[in-house]
């Protein structure tokens, strides 16, 4: 459309309406880069080549922040994003990870809560809990940020990271088929906050490092459950014998597996699904956990990379549609021996 300000003008006055748009994407700018202004009803695959760097797609047909997408790929691999989407930090780094995070409207579930809910909590408010306590008591008496609490007996600690200024809770337990954990919401005893429903998103991603790893030491779960099983012997189970017959989706490590980290399921009076050994604990070390449903397939990931099994709401014994919240239990499975789980921070979202 090059030309004299004249010619200009007269290209625009007499332009002809572009056609509506369909699943093959229409081009309506091209440099020698490439396409660098398109529209149709389907975002580019990610990995298409031929759309320059920094090019504009419009999704005609979407809604909420799924409307205007901008090439963040290169001219011969493209990786198109939502605009107030984009996910910072890297797979590897401290912070959440990008392949988990990138389609989040996370400006849009802070602003609209109609549309979604986002939570993250990086524990600068720190959890102190009084050991010893019952659900009850440790949330009234101990608890401070946004977490509520339990700890089974006075060798069973909760506390801050007094040498980490980013903000760390360190779970610590060392009485046998005793534990201690820590739950979100605070109401987490009348009723759960998340829900994986069919045809909506969900995303979930914590950073923990595990103390001692080794079989007969402990086992430990993170990831959601049904609401109410903040006491002892409700989710895991007492004398190493796994997970409870509730609802629940996440990891466990195992009390005979001495680093395999497995992925779980269940519904209430279901039939547990289990992944063996889907990634490997390494002692001292920080590791993000992660969940994503992109409103049919769920995928677990650890530190930013996605496990090769994955499953769908769809699926027998995976609880779509069931009110649950985040729990992070660590069970001593052999007495005298310390082991401790920290919880660097935690980032939920789901679409409503």
């Amino acid at each position: 459309m090059g030309g004299s300000e004249f010619t200009i003008f007269k290209n625009l006055r007499d332009m002809v309406p572009a056609p509506e748009g369909t699943a093959v994407d229409t081009a309506m700018y091209v440099s020698e880069d490439g396409i660098l202004h398109t529209f149709g009803t389907t975002v580019p695959t990610d990995g298409t080549a031929g759309y320059a760097e920094s090019c504009i797609f419009h999704k005609t047909g979407g809604s909420g922040s799924s409307l205007l997408y901008v090439n963040r790929g290169s001219d011969t691999s493209s990786l198109f994003i939502a605009l107030g989407t984009q996910a910072f930090g890297t797979a590897a780094g401290r912070g959440p990870s990008p392949e988990i995070w990138d389609d989040c409207p996370v400006d849009e579930f802070k602003n609209n809560p109609e549309a979604g809910m986002i939570f993250f909590d990086d524990l600068h408010d720190g959890i102190d809990v009084a050991t010893n306590q019952s659900a009850a008591a440790a949330a009234a008496l101990g608890t401070t940020g946004k977490f509520g609490a339990f700890t089974g007996t006075t060798a069973n600690t909760i506390a801050s990271d007094a040498t980490n200024s980013q903000g760390v809770a360190i779970v610590s337990t060392d009485t046998d088929n005793q534990s201690a954990m820590i739950v979100w919401p605070k109401g987490a005893t009348v009723a759960g906050k998340v829900k994986f429903t069919t045809g909506k998103k969900l995303w979930m991603e914590c950073r923990i490092k595990v103390s001692t790893i080794a079989t007969a030491i402990n086992q430990i779960f993170v990831g959601f459950a049904e609401e109410a099983l903040n006491s002892e012997g409700l989710l895991l189970l007492i004398n190493e014998s796994s997970l409870a017959n509730k609802d629940y989706v996440g990891f466990l490590k195992e009390y005979t597996d001495g680093d395999g980290l497995n992925t779980e399921f269940n519904t209430a009076s279901g039939t547990n699904v289990s992944n063996d050994d889907e990634a490997t604990l390494v002692a001292g070390a920080w590791t993000k956990l992660g969940i994503y449903c992109d409103g049919s397939t769920v995928t677990f990931y650890v530190d930013g990379v996605a496990l090769a099994t994955t499953t769908t709401t769809a699926t027998a014994d995976f609880p779509d549609g069931e009110e649950m919240a985040f729990y992070l239990q660590n069970m001593c499975g052999a007495g005298g021996t310390v082991g401790t789980v920290s919880l660097d921070w935690l980032r939920i979202a789901q679409e409503y």
